[in-house]
């Protein structure tokens, strides 16, 4: 963040999750005319957001998983959008930490991958505010880890409100790579996904040496893949490497370096080789996640200071999945949901490990 002048800082003294600042909430000027709004520390829904100043007109980079939070943003965001109004906004993916305010500007120009739109309205937000009304009954069961499972949806839900959220799909869609140009200000938008999800795009200022890169960038946190392959996650990344950006705006997480980028690809490296060869010993992906999680190579890497380490799971179900893995699978929604139960039971056991 020492490249990075704040501008605006909410005063908030805790994280969304009650967690202990690693960084000042709020809106961050990081180069002449873009600058990031940053959410400490980058965990569930604590997403930045980018927006670029274009001399009387400004582009935003994803919007917040709620409108309460986006309000919140847009009030931060008060001296540079009272001169250069928002007039585009683009999604960098579908989840819906990225774009569930878009209906904050409805009506103006919203521009996402095409893929993106496709998935956008895979998970409704009336389905998670079920969910976290029925963590309060969950935490009753007493099999099948739901009392763990609840308390692990419910952290992560908390701080949110999704009864009011309409989805509101882009306007424009684009494959492989989008060139716009606003009040002179030239944007590229490359497609990376599918990766992280099925959509992603990253968003490059080549005047001002800046990249948005969405989530297939966190930053401190533990990296998730909901989509992969793998492949072309890594090839996102490498493509973030390839251009000339001084300054990455992750989509969690503080600002980052190249060399946090090079951990990132170091990270899915570890994941791939560690969590095949117990693939190829026939262990289900959660238990080889476990497995991989209470080793000593990973309790002694860098990962394991992490935060969140317990993505793993999901991480591992993905890989599974691409190898071919013949698992049993529940319909979606809810073959997701078993996912992160799964993940919630291992990130209970190995929690004292990655505290000690």
């Amino acid at each position: 963040m020492d490249q990075a002048k704040l501008l605006v800082d909410t005063g908030a003294t805790a994280t969304r999750h009650g967690e202990a600042l690693l960084f000042h909430e709020g809106l961050y000027q990081i180069s002449r005319q873009c600058y990031a709004w940053m959410v400490p520390n980058g965990s569930w829904g604590e997403t930045n957001i980018g927006l670029i100043d274009c001399n009387g007109k400004s582009v935003l980079v994803d919007t917040c998983w709620d409108l309460n939070f986006t309000q919140h943003m847009l009030n931060a965001m008060r001296p540079v959008i009272a001169r250069s109004p928002i007039e585009t906004v683009i999604n960098t993916h579908s989840d819906g930490d990225h774009c569930w305010g878009n209906q904050l500007f409805k009506g103006r120009e919203i521009v996402a991958t095409r893929a993106c739109l496709d998935q956008m309205h895979h998970t409704k937000p009336s389905a998670l505010a079920a969910l976290q009304h029925s963590c309060k009954a969950l935490k009753h069961v007493p099999f099948g880890g739901m009392r763990c499972f609840s308390h692990y949806m419910e952290d992560m839900l908390a701080p949110y409100h999704f009864t009011d959220v309409q989805i509101t799909d882009p306007t424009i869609t684009f494959q492989h790579e989008h060139c716009l140009n606003i009040n002179g200000k030239d944007f590229v938008l490359y497609e990376v996904g599918p990766g992280h999800t099925s959509g992603d795009a990253i968003v490059y200022v080549p005047d001002e040496s800046v990249v948005y890169a969405g989530d297939i960038a966190f930053i401190g946190s533990t990296p998730v893949m909901w989509s992969g392959p793998l492949e072309n996650l890594v090839a996102g990344l490498q493509k973030l490497l390839s251009l000339n950006a001084n300054i990455m705006v992750p989509g969690h997480g503080p600002l980052a370096s190249r060399n946090d980028i090079q951990n990132i690809i170091d990270y899915w490296h570890f994941v791939h080789e560690h969590i095949h060869a117990l693939y190829q010993q026939d262990m289900l992906p959660h238990e080889a996640a476990s497995k991989v999680m209470r080793s000593k190579t990973f309790l002694h890497s860098p990962y394991a200071k992490w935060s969140c380490a317990e993505r793993m799971v999901t991480n591992a179900f993905t890989l599974y999945r691409h190898w071919g893995a013949k698992l049993k699978s529940l319909p979606e929604p809810i073959g997701t949901l078993d996912i992160l139960r799964k993940q919630a039971l291992v990130s209970q056991d190995v929690s004292p490990l990655l505290s000690a």
